[in-house]
């Protein structure tokens, strides 16, 4: 069995005119030296690979400081932002989690999943 990749880390300024853009979406900042913070993408990887559909993008926050500090008010890695069709932030959550939680988590905020 291969070992699962974490999603690919996007620069904000080329996905930011992707929030609101009628299908919600999910920011995942992380840091690359962070554990958590790779396990999480890791999980989001796995959900894309059923749903291509998703909007998930992998955030570094250290690298994007101005956008996770400034932007955002991020204190902690891993953090992931939800947000609905519209562009509203509907959901934040500091930390990592499984995928069954994750699941549960993407029905409640409108990601048929």
């Amino acid at each position: 069995m291969s070992e699962k990749k974490p999603l690919p880390v996007n620069e904000y300024r080329y996905i930011k005119h992707n929030i609101g853009n009628g299908k919600p979406t999910i920011l995942a900042f992380g840091m690359s030296h962070c554990y958590s913070c790779l396990a999480m993408s890791k999980v989001f990887a796995e959900v894309l690979e059923v749903h291509p559909e998703f909007q998930i993008y992998s955030i570094d926050g250290q690298k994007e400081r101005l956008v996770s500090r400034d932007i955002y008010k991020l204190k902690e890695m891993p953090t992931q932002i939800f947000f609905d069709a519209s562009g509203k932030e509907i959901f934040r959550h500091t930390g990592a989690y499984k995928k069954a939680v994750l699941e549960i988590i993407l029905k409640k905020y409108g990601f048929d999943f």
